[in-house]
């Protein structure tokens, strides 16, 4: 017969092990991605944006793209804003507030996250009333 027994049952393979020497956890590009369009959306002034229905819209604002050299990142992000809104200010902040929460979170050291917004419809100009036909 033979014997069960659990890998924590293994000297030296589980909790009794130094943290330092349980290996290492690896960021993957997509989780990265995920944790700074969550980060550009905590911006006041980013919106989030669905361009149509499915696979047959356009596309979803905010989106990120992290490429990876080594252990340094870059990272695009493209996010939605209503017009009118200080265009320059806000891609700066979301450059900003995006790579330090997203190293924060992620463990990984972001140098550039290059932002670039969009217009999107939605309440940004409502001083003009709409004609209904």
């Amino acid at each position: 017969m033979s014997e069960t027994f659990a890998l924590s049952d293994v000297p030296g393979a589980g909790a009794d092990r130094a943290p330092e020497d349980r290996g290492t956890l690896d960021v993957k590009a997509r989780a990265v991605e995920s944790i700074l369009c969550r980060a550009a959306l905590d911006v006041d002034g980013s919106v989030a944006h669905s361009a149509g229905v499915g696979p047959l819209g356009g596309r979803n604002l905010p989106t990120a793209a992290v490429t990876f050299r080594g252990s340094i990142a870059v990272a695009t992000l493209d996010v939605g804003a209503h017009w009118p809104c200080r265009a320059e200010e806000l891609a700066a902040t979301i450059r900003d507030t995006v790579r330090v929460e997203a190293s924060r979170l992620s463990d990984t050291e972001i140098t550039r996250v290059d932002v670039t917004l969009h217009v999107v419809p939605g309440s940004g100009d409502q001083s003009r009333p709409r004609r209904v036909l």
